[in-house]
């Protein structure tokens, strides 16, 4: 079964991911033999800390670092370069389609982990508006989310699509069934790996589809397979009316 992994760090020295060329050949290696064979390279942007400019030169400079070093006999993924961009109000008054995965129209968007961020709704559909459509990287992590995953139908309706780690699946037992609920309410449409490096948030995208499909089923699994690829491939996502989760005994199923 090919995989596609829509968020990861292994380009060599760009953020907190992979530092060294040596660890992006180890995680590439991984993800060929969990069969993920179509990847994302999104390392970190802030608008705040660095222009599109010299981020896009930076980027292509370490993917040709990278490029160089892979063995010519191997059977390589596909790779797109994106980036996960963080959220500013203004996102919607710059032109970030450079930083929109390639050949695609998705943008990968990440928020600050504690803090909601007032007027994003608006922000995302403005994003759509003009041709963009944002991809909320890992939901699961924020803490609003954590506190009512029902926030996400706002930014669903909004016209962003959402993600979710492979990693906190299956690393965080305490939440698996919140997590799970989450998936099976519509309210997740890929996971992905999110990588940094093969100890912190190593490549796990296998072992997570297969725990989807034992826990919601085949048709559920198959189905954040076959978006993944939608996205990487710039398809339009028809995705599904979310189901409100409900809150019993203090948690949310």
């Amino acid at each position: 079964m090919s995989m596609t992994d829509l968020h990861t760090h292994i380009l060599p020295g760009m953020d907190d991911g992979a530092e060294t060329v040596e660890v992006s050949l180890g995680l590439l290696d991984r993800q060929r033999a969990d069969g993920v064979m179509q990847i994302a390279m999104t390392p970190h942007f802030h608008f705040r800390k660095e222009n599109i400019g010299e981020f896009l030169a930076r980027r292509e400079s370490a993917f040709q670092t990278l490029r160089q070093s892979w063995n010519p006999d191997d059977r390589l993924p596909e790779v797109k370069l994106g980036a996960e961009v963080f959220y500013s109000q203004d996102l919607d008054e710059v032109d970030v389609r450079p930083l929109c995965l390639e050949g695609t129209d998705y943008l990968l968007v990440e928020f600050h982990p504690a803090y909601y961020p007032q007027g994003a709704a608006d922000v995302l559909y403005q994003l759509t508006r003009e041709g963009i459509t944002p991809l909320i990287a890992h939901v699961e992590r924020y803490a609003f989310v954590q506190e009512n995953p029902n926030f996400l139908s706002e930014w669903i309706d909004a016209g962003a699509c959402t993600q979710m780690n492979a990693t906190s699946l299956l690393m965080h037992p305490k939440r698996q069934k919140q997590l799970l609920s989450m998936i099976d309410h519509g309210l997740i449409h890929v996971l992905s790996t999110d990588t940094h490096s093969l100890h912190k948030r190593p490549p796990m995208l296998r072992e997570a589809l297969e725990l989807v499909e034992k826990k919601c089923g085949e048709d559920r699994a198959e189905l954040l397979r076959h978006q993944a690829t939608q996205v990487f491939l710039g398809e339009k996502l028809q995705v599904e009316e979310p189901r409100s989760m409900k809150k019993l005994l203090g948690k949310w199923w």
